[in-house]
């Protein structure tokens, strides 16, 4: 993977693959985040949809799992200690939110915060024909888009100020995933004090 790296600390392009080890408990995870609906605060609506849904940390425990594997991963690809910031760790909000795409429903483009080095997704629960991730990567003044499938299980990792969107769910459920900002260490606190 450290051959996907540019040399100011951004990787060149996304990386996709599946957690070794990582023994998350699935159905578990979206039966919490279903369940927990009243806790749930939202970000902002894009074309009908919520696009960021924040759920604290107490009532899905296990994505801790998740959030520190990739912070390890991107720890290895660049040699550098690294963060996903939420709020039992003492900062004033949590850098990771979940996507809920009910059948057609969208996420348009977008790029992340501007503080945050890297963004990265965690697929949840992946129906067939929810969509995939779409990127829009620059290569001096061309633009060239990269698609990956969305699968149950697989973590993307990319520069966060990558523009990215995810393609229509033409399933009859629902497409949920994790998404988050991984900031270098040491982290400027005003860097993600403002949501989106």
């Amino acid at each position: 993977m450290k051959d996907q790296l540019q040399t100011k600390k951004k990787l060149s392009k996304p990386i996709e693959f599946f957690p070794e080890h990582l023994n998350i408990d699935l159905p578990k995870v979206i039966y919490s985040i279903y369940n927990n609906k009243k806790h749930i605060k939202y970000s902002h609506k894009i074309k009908g949809r919520w696009e960021n849904q924040y759920l604290a940390l107490n009532f899905v425990p296990e994505i801790k799992e998740v959030l520190h594997y990739a912070c390890k991963t991107v720890k290895n690809i660049l040699g550098h200690d690294v963060i996903v910031p939420y709020e039992e760790m003492g900062f004033a909000t949590n850098e990771f939110w979940f996507n809920i795409a009910e059948p057609g429903q969208l996420t348009d483009w977008h790029d992340h915060k501007e503080g945050a080095s890297f963004s990265g997704v965690y697929y949840l629960e992946v129906p067939k024909k929810s969509g995939d991730i779409l990127f829009r990567i620059k290569h001096g003044n061309n633009l060239n888009e990269l698609q990956l499938n969305s699968i149950t299980g697989k973590m993307i990792l990319f520069d966060s100020n990558i523009e990215h969107s995810v393609s229509i769910n033409n399933s009859n459920q629902d497409r949920i995933s994790l998404g988050f900002n991984i900031y270098l260490l040491p982290i400027c606190y005003d860097s993600f004090s403002v949501r989106y």
